[in-house]
């Protein structure tokens, strides 16, 4: 343990040097201020531009509000923009209070003129759905004349954005319509019932804009700029940015809700796992997500005061087989294939024990989940899958996407450990690694040639519809997010009627039913829920981690030992 201890110790020094050489946040902004070290990757001001399934962005769930927010894992959701909610007794229609009083950033480039309303709630929904929304009646005034053409000049531009998650949940398919009734009231009509329509409203994609910044920006046109400089109502607003290098983040002095404590949020994205821990050992981050997980066990033998933080999240990495391929549809193949993958060990060597064997779909975290018996397929079993492989003489393409999730932090590493066990049977494994553009140009050119790929799902809420609906069913077999190309008509029926009931125990029950289809047939075999990390100064108080990864940076303060060290 010593001699392991020492090379952690050797590798800590010379990634703070390396740290200690490269730019550092100015001492002005730590004043008062908190630094929060992550990666770069899949950064965005705007959530909904993002690939569904990608890292949750911390930074937005700072400068925004939704209208709902979740809360102590429940299947409920909490009002938040919103005030209340009723919903019609067939289930079609949804009448939302909203709060009144509630600001929006003033910002160098945006002064608004009004609070927040319903026109910002009917422009922010209906700019994911595609939808025109209808404008206050105006005389027939050339000037009016082109107010209306402007907006609708937006409309037809902002049908060109690609909202990926909403169109992995097949949100046009769910809402109908969404209307102002007066200018703190809006009524959502929905297709048919819909029991996790405010779940999805609760994501972290369902953020509220400004529909006045919005029509000032496309009047310019430079309509970009709403998801480049972004305006919200949130805790805290932006207030400089330098591209891979550091976020800063302000409180807002007109937040509606109870005042931040800490002035000042940076967002450091300059490092790497390793460089992170570094640079909270130097004393350069007050926090850090994504740390290596292998160095986890070695950092009690570390001085310092620091405290882990962990909570289970709501993902699954997993081994899709693609349906595709003629001979991934047979059941006895896919079946021996999960027989000779030992999935604890990939837990011990990719993860460390920072997640849990996937032995059902849904995480445990969720509302839904249920312990399900154990399936013999899911079984490590080397021998009876020998028998069944090592004669078909088979050669296997798994594709691998090469960049580091939550889900997998080492995916070529898991790959190869997976082929191993295949050789182990009679199989060989080709791996490839891909990147994620060359995979969706595959997908687009039906040129996709892999007959395993190893990838994963990030849901943005506990409902079990976002997390089974968008890579299992037959609405997405098409689609980036289903590459087991999929589809099974038991398993939507099943899915679409958990959706038409309000009934919790029913819907838990049917989700139930669903994962048993899934566990049977075997279109992917799941792998691992990962844990949410993160190492925090025990000078910070109020932190708690959401299984989605995000911190309520507003419920944070610092000790008062701690403001007076920040101070000298």
């Amino acid at each position: 343990m010593l001699k392991f201890v020492l090379i952690f110790t050797f590798l800590l020094v010379s990634q703070i040097s390396f740290v200690s050489a490269a730019p550092r946040v100015p001492d002005i902004l730590t004043k008062n201020g908190l630094t929060y070290c992550t990666h770069a990757g899949g950064f965005s001001f705007n959530p909904q531009t993002t690939d569904a399934g990608t890292n949750m962005n911390l930074v937005t769930e700072q400068i925004y509000n939704k209208l709902f927010e979740m809360r102590n894992h429940d299947a409920r959701v909490t009002p938040e923009l919103a005030q209340s909610y009723s919903i019609s007794e067939d289930g079609k229609t949804i009448i939302i209070n909203l709060r009144k009083g509630v600001k929006f950033h003033h910002t160098q480039w945006f002064t608004p003129s009004r609070d927040f309303n319903a026109d910002d709630v009917v422009f922010s929904l209906n700019r994911v759905l595609g939808h025109s929304t209808s404008l206050p009646e105006f005389d027939s005034s050339e000037q009016n004349d082109s107010f209306n053409k402007q907006y609708k000049i937006f409309h037809e531009l902002a049908k060109k954005t690609r909202f990926p998650y909403f169109e992995s949940i097949k949100l046009k398919e769910k809402i109908e319509q969404v209307e102002a009734i007066n200018p703190y009231q809006v009524k959502i009509t929905l297709f048919a019932p819909d029991a996790s329509i405010l779940s999805h409203l609760a994501s972290q994609y369902a953020i509220i804009f400004s529909q006045e910044y919005a029509l000032q920006l496309n009047a310019d046109d430079n309509l970009i700029q709403l998801d480049i400089l972004p305006v919200g109502t949130g805790p805290y607003q932006l207030k400089d940015y330098v591209r891979s290098q550091y976020v800063r983040l302000q409180r807002n002095g007109q937040y509606w809700q109870k005042k931040a404590q800490i002035d000042n949020i940076i967002i450091d994205l300059t490092t790497d796992r390793t460089g992170r821990l570094a640079k909270f050992f130097n004393g350069e981050c007050n926090i850090v997500a994504y740390p290596e997980v292998s160095q986890l066990g070695l950092l009690k033998n570390v001085q310092g005061k620091f405290e882990i933080k962990s909570t289970d999240g709501m993902n699954l990495a997993f081994l899709a087989f693609n349906f595709q391929k003629e001979k991934m549809r047979s059941l006895e193949l896919r079946r021996a294939i999960s027989q000779a993958i030992n999935r604890k060990r990939i837990i011990e060597n990719i993860y460390y024990d920072t997640a849990t064997l996937a032995n059902e779909i849904i995480p445990k975290v969720s509302w839904a989940s249920s312990q399900l018996p154990y399936n013999e397929y899911s079984l490590y079993n080397p021998e009876q899958a020998e028998k069944k492989l090592r004669k078909q003489n088979l050669s296997l393409n798994i594709w691998v996407l090469n960049e580091e999730q939550l889900y997998n932090p080492a995916p070529l590493k898991m790959a190869e450990l997976i082929r191993f066990d295949l050789m182990q049977v009679g199989v060989q494994a080709n791996v490839q690694a891909v990147t994620r553009n060359h995979l969706i140009k595959s997908l687009k050119n039906n040129s996709a040639d892999y007959d395993m790929i190893l990838t994963g799902w990030l849901a943005g809420n506990l409902d079990p519809d976002s997390f089974m609906r968008p890579i299992l069913s037959c609405s997405s077999q098409n689609d980036i997010t289903n590459l087991a190309n999929w589809c099974n008509p038991s398993l939507d029926y099943i899915l679409d009627f958990a959706l038409n009931t309000k009934e919790l125990k029913l819907r838990t029950y049917e989700y139930r039913e669903a994962q048993k289809i899934i566990l049977n047939q075997l279109p992917i075999i799941p792998i691992a829920h990962v844990k949410r990390i993160l190492i925090a100064d025990t000078h910070i108080d109020g932190l708690e981690l959401t299984p989605f990864g995000n911190i309520n940076f507003d419920k944070l303060s610092l000790r008062q030992d701690e403001k007076n060290k920040v101070k000298k």
